[in-house]
Order: C-alpha cells, then structure tokens, then sequence
C-alpha cells in the first residue's frame, strides 16, 4: 500500500479546472540560476575545457534555478517535465530532489513532486483575484525538460518583479551546495539567502565535483554578480590537493575582478570526522587564503564551517554526518547572512 492510501492529506489534489498550456519559453517568464535558452548550469565550453562527465551531467541538473514571473490567473497550472525520471536518492525526499516549491507574493504556497518512475511534476494552485508574483524553485538533483504553465482564458503571464538586489549571488561549491539533502528546493541554504536578500541565485554546486576547477573560475571572473559565496572545500579529496586548488580559483577570479566580495566558507560539522588534525590543517589553509587575499587589498570574509550549525542540538542539522537537513541549511544560511550583510549594506 501508498501512503496516500492510509492518509489522505499526503495526496496531490488537482482541480478540475480548464487551463490552458503554454509553454513558458513563448511568455515573458524568467529562468534565473541558468544560462539563456538552456536548462543547464555551465556554458558547454566550460564543460569540454574540464572534460568531466560526472561535472557535465550535474551542470544539467537545475539546483538553484527559479522560473518567475507574474499572472492574473485565478488557478495556476504547473507542468515540469524531468530530464531524468528515475534519478532517486537514498536519503532525499522526491520533494527536493525531483521536485518545485511555489511561492506567491513572497509566501510559500505549494509543493508539487514526482512520483517514482514519472517523467513528470504536474499541480494547481487557486490564486487570489488581481496579478500575482509568482517564483517556482525548480529541482535540486534533476534536471528539465520542458516547463509548461496553465493559466486561465484572457489570463496573462508578464516579466517578474525585479530584485531588490540587481545582481546575483553565486555559489560554488560542493553537494551541499548544490542543495544535497534539503526537502524541499527552496530550503537549500543559497535559496534561503538569496530570497531573504532578494537577490537573484546563481548556484554553481556540483555534488562530488566541486573541484577547483580553473575553467569554471574564469567563467565566474566574467559573471556580474553582488558577491561571491566561495563553499569549497569538501570535494578536495586531500589537503594537499585542496592547497593546490583553493588559492589558485580564488586568485583566478579576483585578478580579473577585484573589487567582488567574496566569502569563503570550510566545510561544516568537521568534528564528525574521527581526524580533527586533518580538518584543522584543511580549514588553516582555506584561511591562509583568505589572509593572502586580504594582503593584496580584495574584500574576502572567512566564514569557519565548524560555527555553521551552531552550538545546540548540532547533531540534527544533518542526514549522515554530513550533508544538511532543513535545520542544517537554515543554520547555515543565517551565518552567511550575518557574513554578507556588511556586503549588501
């Protein structure tokens, strides 16, 4: 049996409205957190200059991408199509991984998921009399095919609000950057900064390889954006190899942007690992380059990963020791708040 089958209030209840379709590419929507005319995350140059297929098939995954846009329908239609139906993850819910959080006019409205098996994300939503605003945050471990939006006859669909911020927020780093393992997408701790913010979200986090890698550097270096949220750390298999790599991505950008704020976070929770000298000589030499930074005149903040889920109950900020819960990335996207604010100020 379902669980739906026990307990109703776990179904997804669709109306029986007449809504029609229409594809959000032929409507003045906007796409953030991915590139034009595209559902993936790294421009293809990038992707073949590394040459990685397990960094190719995550640039396609759309982690930190949000569709809005505004509408005076009074039911809203949503119908995303998966690029990979069948892409499950032992220790995250469908909802995060495979499917959208609703918000309208600020306020979270719904979440619709897929069920197993299913290529596609379809629910509706009544909306009030009147145009609504209208962001739909989009999948963290998946990809999109195709997102179509059922309005209402002589309904509307126009551009979104602009942000009260004008330039993004990137973010690059590692699983839990990506969103690895939120229950719903817009609980990833970037979604939760950029929307307190009201700043568009550019999340560069790539699941096990976030590596240093100096193509994707030079591509951030060209990238509008009000700050920089450097998160690498985990995916370095060594310190040696972080030491390698830390620095040089850093230097590569800010010699070609000098004047973007950036701040550098280590890995959370370092004291799971039985090792602490070995996460003490990984978080020094991510400090040695942010002191090395500052030398040289850049605006560059060290956020420590051991404060990022604070000092009570730390245990339950996690899935596996490792990769954030919704507590988790609530915790941590409140550090980086208290980090950044000095930025937006």
């Amino acid at each position: 049996m379902k669980i739906e089958d026990l307990d109703s209030n776990f179904k997804q209840v669709q109306s029986e409205a007449s809504l029609t379709y229409l594809k959000i590419t032929d409507t003045e929507a906007e796409i953030e957190g991915v590139l034009p005319n595209t559902w993936q995350r790294l421009p293809d140059y990038v992707l073949e200059e590394i040459n990685r297929p397990e960094l190719t098939a995550l640039a396609h995954h759309t982690s930190g991408a949000v569709l809005r846009f505004q509408t005076d329908t009074n039911i809203l239609g949503l119908c995303m199509e998966l690029l990979e139906p069948d892409f499950m993850m032992s220790h995250m819910p469908l909802t995060g991984s495979a499917g959208m959080d609703v918000f309208v006019n600020g306020s979270y409205a719904a979440t619709f998921r897929a069920e197993p098996g299913e290529h596609a994300v379809k629910g509706e939503i009544p909306l009030s009399d009147g145009k609504a605003e209208i962001d739909v945050y989009l999948p963290l471990y998946n990809g999109v095919r195709d997102f179509t939006v059922g309005i209402k006859e002589n309904a509307c669909i126009w551009k979104p609000l602009k942000h009260e911020i004008d330039e993004p927020v990137i973010f690059y780093g590692s699983s839990i950057t990506q969103g690895g393992c939120a229950s719903r997408t817009s609980n990833a701790y970037p979604a939760l900064v950029t929307r307190w913010m009201d700043a568009e979200m550019y999340c560069l986090g790539f699941s096990g390889n976030a590596k240093g890698d100096l193509p994707i550097a030079r591509y951030i270096s060209g990238l509008p954006a009000k700050c920089l949220i450097y998160d690498y750390d985990y995916n370095a298999p060594d310190a040696a190899f972080l030491k390698a790599t830390h620095g040089p991505f850093l230097k590569c950008i800010l010699s070609r942007n000098p004047k973007l704020p950036v701040l550098v976070i280590s890995r959370p929770n370092p004291e799971f690992r039985s090792d602490e000298n070995r996460s003490r000589e990984r978080r020094q030499i991510i400090h040695e380059t942010v002191l090395k930074c500052r030398k040289k005149g850049y605006i560059v903040n060290f956020l420590d990963g051991a404060e990022l889920f604070g000092e009570e109950s730390r245990e339950c900020c996690t899935v596996d020791g490792i990769h954030p819960n919704d507590l988790g990335f609530y915790r941590i996207a409140r550090k980086v708040i208290e980090k950044i604010h000095v930025f937006i100020s």
